[in-house]
């Protein structure tokens, strides 16, 4: 089975932490993102080893212009914390995100704080 959660969010001018995602759980991770504010917005996925004391960047930043979706595999080794930063945004409801995982018979679901 496939677990999933989404959250709209709003996103600050200057880069700032718009979710903490804690999780554990061994299974591979999708994010889905999609912009829906009136301009383009800078976003970046971090993952911190040690509760948040330390960030490190997953992959590199990316932009996403008005209305556009990109999706963005978070690999196994990324297992404790992770933090979605965004900027460019002013309007209400900015970015919408979507956190997926696959979901095991004998796992127990723990929510991911979106």
């Amino acid at each position: 089975m496939i677990a999933t959660q989404t959250g709209l969010f709003d996103v600050a001018a200057a880069l700032a932490t718009v979710v903490n995602i804690r999780e554990t759980n061994s299974w591979q991770r999708s994010l889905f993102f999609e912009n829906k504010s009136s301009g383009t917005l800078a976003i970046q996925i971090e993952t911190s080893a040690d509760g948040g004391t330390t960030w490190s960047l997953v992959g590199t930043a990316f932009s996403l212009t008005t209305g556009s979706r990109v999706t963005k595999e978070v690999s196994t080794s990324y297992l404790n914390q992770l933090r979605i930063r965004a900027s460019g945004g002013g309007d209400d409801r900015d970015l919408s995100i979507t956190y997926a995982r696959m979901f095991g018979d004998g796992d127990t679901w723990t929510n991911p704080t979106l």
